[in-house]
């Protein structure tokens, strides 16, 4: 199996943190805070008893943002045994075809 990282700052950049917000939802992410409109902090244990947690941004026009996406891939792919392409496909399936564009160029 390959494993490819996802570092395209562009990519990164464009993650919309409601749909991100979403797909955590969907896979049994649970909320634990909201810092106002800054971030949100999420975790899960997996079956095998594994914690993991992730503070997500909710303003993408924070320097840090590409960076921070970054991290959250990783730790979703860690977290779900899904390769980050998978999880930025799943993603980008809630919010149309906007990511799907920039993962597959013509």
């Amino acid at each position: 199996m390959m494993i490819v990282t996802v570092r395209d700052p562009e990519i990164l950049s464009n993650l919309d943190p409601q749909q991100l917000t979403t797909y955590l939802k969907e896979n049994g992410w649970i909320q634990e805070r909201q810092a106002s409109n800054s971030e949100s902090v999420w975790y899960k244990t997996t079956n095998s008893g594994e914690e993991f947690d992730i503070t997500l941004p909710l303003n993408p026009t924070i320097r840090s943002y590409a960076l921070r996406m970054c991290e959250i891939l990783e730790i979703l792919e860690e977290a779900s045994g899904d390769s980050q392409l998978d999880i930025l496909t799943l993603i980008s399936h809630k919010c149309g075809d906007r990511y799907e564009q920039n993962l597959y160029p013509a």
